[in-house]
């Protein structure tokens, strides 16, 4: 009997020695797998280090599902089956979200875009050819030229709307954001204001990203859902603390129907990436008084 007491305090003790192991080597592994990314976005599609560090971050993602998936298994007595198809880490979800969007935004520019920009061209051209046109025919082709050109204006903010990697490259994510809601307010015809009230300096691409992401939904539910003449971007910190808000004069909403329709409101997108970034997603609104999102996270420890 006691030989039995013995077995099973040491399987015990085994257990939880192997979940506490599990435990450290996930957090290390996911710690490896951001650290691959965050050097593998830093290089651009082609550059020779950029694929094998692909390579080992998909390697990370592969053990740091089955270490879950093991310490899954023991949490659980051994009672659940030992399984494979844990869900992939949010980091994971987000690059490849990332990656779809960046081809497609190459894709839109290196087919319809150019197309757009050589038609304007070339009807700009016709008309210093075209001496004895008619008047019918030089007002078809001003309609024309200015459609082609409304269309090209379109594909470049489309471009805008899926790769920000680039705008947020060249100028940083206070500068991306500063003309983006330039953009913004071109196309929408909403007023806007950027109030930057901390020096942001510069975050790893991929933290850029998801923040602007976040400030990019809650910018189109202004457009779609508010009814709102005036939206202000504000960026603090507070004690270590990010803070990113997007505030309309719009005609706010009860947040119960908020909670009834996340997807309409792009929420749950917009939580997803709050919690990427360790941090949370709060929004304030009443009927009449507008809307405030704003995303908490804390400064990013590179």
């Amino acid at each position: 009997m006691n030989d039995m007491n013995h077995e099973t305090a040491s399987l015990d003790e085994f257990m939880a020695s192997a979940k506490a192991v599990l435990a450290e080597t996930t957090l290390h592994l996911q710690k490896l797998t951001q650290l691959a990314l965050l050097n593998e976005s830093a290089f651009a599609n082609g550059h020779e280090q950029a694929a094998p560090l692909k390579q080992v971050r998909q390697q990370l993602v592969s053990l740091t599902e089955r270490s879950q998936a093991l310490q899954d298994y023991l949490q659980h007595g051994l009672a659940a089956p030992l399984t494979n198809d844990n869900q992939w880490p949010l980091i994971k979800i987000l690059q490849s979200q990332e990656e779809e969007r960046t081809q497609l935004a190459r894709e839109l520019e290196d087919n319809l875009g150019q197309l757009l920009a050589n038609a304007v061209f070339e009807l700009a051209s016709c008309r210093h050819l075209l001496v004895n046109d008619k008047e019918s025919v030089s007002t078809g082709l001003d309609a024309l030229q200015l459609e082609l050109e409304q269309g090209l204006a379109d594909v470049r903010w489309f471009i805008a709307e899926l790769e920000p990697a680039t705008l947020l490259g060249n100028f940083g994510l206070g500068g991306g954001v500063r003309r983006y809601l330039e953009r913004y307010e071109q196309r929408t015809g909403l007023a806007t204001q950027f109030n930057l009230k901390t020096n942001l300096g510069r975050l790893p691409s991929i933290i850029e990203v998801a923040i602007f992401r976040v400030i990019q939904e809650a910018l189109s539910n202004v457009y779609y859902h508010a009814n709102a003449t005036r939206v202000e971007v504000v960026v603090e910190e507070n004690d270590r603390i990010l803070h990113f808000n997007v505030i309309d004069n719009g005609r706010g909403l009860m947040l119960d129907d908020l909670g009834k329709s996340r997807k309409n409101f792009g929420l749950a997108r917009m939580v997803d990436y709050a919690e990427l970034l360790n941090g949370k997603l709060k929004v304030w609104s009443e009927p009449g008084q507008g809307t405030q999102v704003s995303l908490l996270m804390p400064y990013p420890i590179l």
